[in-house]
């Protein structure tokens, strides 16, 4: 999926949005399926010499980490507010991030999803930043049934009504 068709969708169906505010909830609807749904993950590999790691030295938005490494051993390591604490050495560390979106040109693939699907929660995040809630709700629940629809190994969060 490419972010430049996802705004042009979303963009006929509203009329012509504002493709900045468009571009901001599809990042929030990655966000979204990376925190809730989806782990996307990758590894990177630090020298460490102050026995921490800051999480701003990630190359990409650091959301949790699933193991860390030093020559390929896993070893114990500790979370903290602004860092990981390590051992000294060249550590690898396998994490999960949150992706986004940068430019028109950027193309992410999510298991199962189509670009459809993507578009109506892109729709969601403008409602709501709209304040057209009724809106949000129908778009949000085409964007469950499509992510659910499509892959079954989701969950689907059910909120108490009130």
């Amino acid at each position: 999926m490419k972010l430049g068709n996802i705004i042009d969708s979303a963009g006929q169906i509203l009329n012509a949005a504002d493709s900045v505010l468009l571009k901001r909830c599809a990042n929030l609807v990655l966000g979204n399926i990376a925190v809730n749904y989806l782990d996307f993950t990758t590894a990177e590999t630090f020298t460490v010499t102050n026995g921490q790691i800051d999480y701003s030295r990630f190359s990409k938005i650091f959301l949790r980490a699933k193991s860390v490494r030093i020559n390929g051993a896993q070893i114990d390591f500790s979370l903290y507010m602004g860092y990981i604490a390590v051992p000294n050495g060249a550590v690898t560390v396998e994490y999960c991030y949150v992706p986004y979106f940068t430019s028109d040109a950027d193309d992410i693939v999510i298991p199962g999803m189509t670009e459809q699907c993507f578009v109506y929660g892109v729709l969601t995040e403008y409602a709501i930043i709209s304040g057209m809630f009724n809106e949000a709700k129908i778009w949000a629940e085409k964007f469950a049934d499509g992510l659910f629809k499509n892959n079954p190994k989701y969950k689907k969060i059910r909120l108490p009504r009130t």
